[in-house]
C-alpha cells in the first residue's frame, strides 16, 4: 500500500513538472508552428491578399503601404509624403471595392487626401451602359484625411455584369474624383 502510494505520489510530481514545462515552452515560444517569439521577425501569418478572399479588391497603394512585420526599435520606417492641397480640387482614392454576394450589394471605401473636415460628401456612383446607381454618405474628418467610410449600393439597383465605379467628394470648399475602377457584380 505504502509503494503504491509513493508511485503515484512521483507521477504527481512528474505530471506537475511536465506542465510547467510545456507551460514554458507554450509561453517563450507559442503555439505548435508558430514563429518562435523571441525571433527578431517575429511570428509570422500567410493571410491570403484581400482580392483573393471575397472578389473584392484593394487598390490603394497606401492602403497596403503598412503591411508587414513591425519594425526593430531604432529602424527608419517608410512613410508616403502627405498631399499638399492649395486648390479646391481634391485626390480622392478608393481603398477597396467589390461585390458582396451575402449583404447582396456594391460596397467600396475610400478616403480624401490633402483635406481634414467634416461636412463634406462622398458619392458612389455605377453606371453600367445607359444605367446609374448611386451611394452617399457623409465624410468624416480623420487624423490626416477625410474619411469616406464604406460606401454601398443595394443590389436590387444593379444588375448582373460589369459596372464601373468612381467615388467622388464634395464640401463647401472642395471638390475631387477618383479613377474608374471595374466592379464586377454577380447575383
Amino acid at each position: 500500500m505504502a509503494k503504491s502510494r509513493r508511485v503515484v505520489a512521483v507521477l504527481a510530481v512528474t505530471a506537475v513538472a511536465g506542465a510547467g514545462v510545456a507551460a514554458g515552452v507554450f509561453l517563450t515560444r507559442g503555439t505548435p508552428g508558430a514563429a518562435d517569439a523571441s525571433s527578431p521577425a517575429g511570428p509570422t501569418t500567410s493571410a491570403a491578399p484581400l482580392g483573393d478572399e471575397s472578389g473584392f479588391e484593394d487598390v490603394s497603394p497606401r492602403a497596403t503601404a503598412s503591411i508587414g512585420p513591425d519594425p526593430e526599435a531604432g529602424e527608419v520606417v517608410a512613410t508616403d509624403a502627405p498631399d499638399v492641397v492649395t486648390a479646391t480640387e481634391v485626390p480622392v482614392t478608393i481603398t477597396w471595392f467589390g461585390w458582396e454576394p451575402d449583404a447582396r450589394e456594391v460596397q467600396l471605401a475610400g478616403f480624401v487626401g490633402g483635406v481634414v473636415e467634416d461636412g463634406g460628401v462622398c458619392t458612389l456612383t455605377l453606371t453600367k451602359g445607359g444605367a446609374t446607381a448611386s451611394g452617399a454618405k457623409k465624410a468624416l474628418a480623420d487624423a490626416s484625411t477625410t474619411s469616406c467610410g464604406e460606401l454601398s449600393v443595394p443590389g436590387d439597383q444593379v444588375s448582373p455584369g460589369t459596372w464601373q465605379a468612381v467615388l467622388s467628394y464634395s464640401s463647401a470648399g472642395h471638390t475631387g474624383t477618383s479613377e474608374t475602377v471595374d466592379v464586377e457584380v454577380s447575383k
